[in-house]
């Protein structure tokens, strides 16, 4: 196997490498081309310069990591069959949502630079700043899960060292995101997302010439494949919830809402790619079970073993595992430095509501605008790079816990119910009419969130008096073990019935007080145009203001 080794670095490392070498070159010549660099704007956003075809394959090289040459196939593993079909289905199903609110989002505001930048607009610093948080937290999150992805692949599968291949995926696509921003990301994206769907076609290729094993009717044991499986029903509302959920709190998909050259390009370009994503997501589903209806691969006696299942299909054929070990980098590589970008646009929108709110609760609301142009100014000479630090150290804790070599489904359980939440209450704040102003406050969405959170640890008491185990163990059950519906379903009605709960309680209070509700603040007066066309009314002057921000009838 060492032949293996060496291949597998050589050539892993090296597509690795090249395709930052190709973006920090692209980058390079379009600043010598364009007379300096981009916009903080356009460096962060790559605001309506994306066609749709190019925009499919961002959406496609940033949804589909490395992760998917193990999340499916290990969920298929005790999900079965049913599993593996909402597994795919919810892979792409993500995709056109988010496209469809980030056309409403950007139509609203123009100006927008990330979801908690919207949020922050719509209700407020306080809130923006817990989904920012909370948007980090996932994107934290699925980087970890892409470094531990490659990491197990080549310490279980090649049989060598982890951390040099993840040190350097990590750095060479925070080096060429660094230089290029988000467009050169994108633009790396049709590079990566092509040569993936070449490979991932070249292994579905050679399991069926190769794969000659005996197919059964579907096992219920040792591994239950069939439809009546626990986790398979389970799975039609684990999977939508959870994956919709995730998506929607990454910044990385946002960011093609903004980048899109139209409202065409972006909804067309996203029904491409939520096709492709669930086609890919299936396939790769479709090899774990596979591997188990064919007996090719076995659980070990605590199933802990289960990232190896798709693997076990290439009967240890130097070449084909050479070829896996580059798709998995390369879409490694594409994942990870949307996210890089993602987080980097997060990490500046928060830094720039602090900084403003702070200036004015200090100086004023004379003198803190003045600063806070003063502030702006230095932000964009310096401050890109700056979040560019912050983003590299960001990147560490990512690392260790790689390290660590966890079940990659276990690492997103974690972030999918803590997103889940959320999900409701965020979403709401894009409907837009008088009533729902009322409704949809800081306070209720809030409340929602709040109540969403309380629901898990409720259910993690439910799961102690259920079983016996300790409220430590439950926990473990809860966030990082079990895809079950309950906590999912518990932590959206809960999320609901806090919002109801505060827009009652608040419009009694303001009723009682006589306070009015709180203003939207979406931007700047030209956007208004886009605001009433956004929510399909019309006027103009401050009647059609008025009717664009739900304020009268």
């Amino acid at each position: 196997m060492a032949s293996l080794e060496v291949l597998a670095y050589t050539f892993g490392v090296l597509a690795v490498v090249l395709f930052g070498a190709g973006a920090c070159a692209f980058a390079i010549y379009r600043e010598v081309k364009q007379g300096g660099p981009d916009t903080p704007d356009f460096f962060l956003t790559a605001r309506k310069s994306v066609p749709m075809l190019t925009i499919a394959w961002s959406f496609y090289a940033g949804a589909m990591g490395s992760w998917a040459l193990f999340g499916p196939p290990s969920y298929c593993t005790y999900a079965g069959t049913l599993g593996m079909i909402m597994y795919s289905i919810s892979a792409g199903l993500p995709i056109i949502i988010v496209a469809y609110f980030g056309d409403v989002i950007h139509r609203l505001v123009p100006s927008v630079v990330s979801m908690a930048d919207y949020v922050r607009r719509r209700f407020g610093l306080g809130v923006s700043l817990y989904v920012a948080a909370l948007m980090l937290f996932n994107m934290g999150v699925a980087i970890t899960a892409e470094y531990t992805a490659v990491g197990s692949l080549f310490a279980d599968i090649i049989g060598t060292k982890s951390l040099p291949i993840i040190l350097v995926i990590g750095l060479v696509s925070l080096l060429y995101t660094a230089i290029g921003g988000l467009y050169v990301s994108i633009i790396t994206d049709q590079w990566q997302a092509g040569i993936s769907v070449v490979f991932v076609l070249t292994l579905f290729i050679f399991v069926c010439a190769t794969f000659d094993a005996p197919l059964s009717p579907l096992p219920s044991e040792p591994v239950d494949l069939s439809w009546s499986n626990k986790y398979g029903l389970a799975s039609i509302a684990v999977m939508p919830i959870s994956l919709i959920s995730s998506t929607l709190f990454s910044e990385a998909m946002w960011q093609r809402c903004w980048a899109s050259a139209s409202r065409k390009a972006l909804l067309g370009g996203a029904a491409l790619a939520s096709v492709a994503v669930t086609i890919v997501v299936f396939l790769f589903g479709f090899g774990g079970l596979l591997a188990v209806w064919g007996g090719v691969w076995q659980p070990n006696e605590d199933f802990t073993n289960t990232n190896t299942v798709l693997f076990s299909l290439f009967n240890n054929t130097t070449w084909i595992l050479v070829i896996a070990t580059v798709l998995a980098v390369v879409m490694s590589e594409s994942a990870v430095d949307s996210l890089q970008n993602a987080i980097a646009d997060t990490l500046s929108t928060a830094l720039i509501a602090i900084t403003n709110s702070l200036l004015t609760l200090v100086h004023g609301p004379v003198k803190g605008p003045v600063l806070q142009t003063v502030f702006m100014g230095a932000y964009e000479q310096y401050g890109i790079w700056g979040i560019r630090c912050i983003v590299l150290l960001f990147n560490i804790p990512p690392l260790v816990v790689a390290l660590k070599g966890y079940n990659v489904l276990q690492l997103f359980l974690l972030a999918n119910l803590l997103t889940t939440t959320s999900v409701i209450p965020v979403l709401s704040g894009v409907i837009p009419g008088k009533w729902t102003r009322k409704a949809i406050t800081p306070f209720s969405v809030s409340l929602g969130c709040l109540l969403g959170l309380a629901s898990l640890f409720i259910w993690t008491q439910i799961r102690v008096n259920q079983t016996g185990m300790t409220y430590c163990d439950a926990l473990y059950d809860v966030f990082l073990n079990a895809y079950d519906y309950p906590p999912f379903l518990m932590a959206l009605a809960f999320s609901m019935v806090g919002m109801v709960v505060g827009a009652g309680l608040e419009a009694v209070v303001r009723m009682g007080m006589r306070w009015e509700y709180p203003e939207y603040d979406l931007g700047a007066p030209e956007e208004m145009e886009a605001l009433q066309e956004a929510v399909g009314m019309e006027g103009g002057g401050e009647k059609g203001e008025a009717l664009a921000l739900g304020m009268v009838e």
